[in-house]
């Protein structure tokens, strides 16, 4: 994903993507067309379960049953 796609998909803020830049949690290479930078949606992904934990996919809000 290029730098745009990857903060529309995480919803987060540039500096936050710029941390997880310097920590080396995401990184950015030229490989895109035309020399773009991209990352792997795999790191984004694991850069937010670093930022918030595991979130459960069962989201039960206990419907009384």
């Amino acid at each position: 994903m290029t730098r745009a796609m990857s903060l529309a998909y995480t919803s987060v803020s540039e500096a936050q993507m710029r941390q997880w830049e310097r920590e080396g949690t995401v990184r950015f290479r030229a490989r895109g067309p035309h020399g773009s930078m991209i990352t792997e949606r795999a790191q984004l992904d694991g850069a937010l379960r670093k930022l918030f934990g595991e979130v459960a996919d069962d989201m039960d809000f206990g419907d009384g049953d």
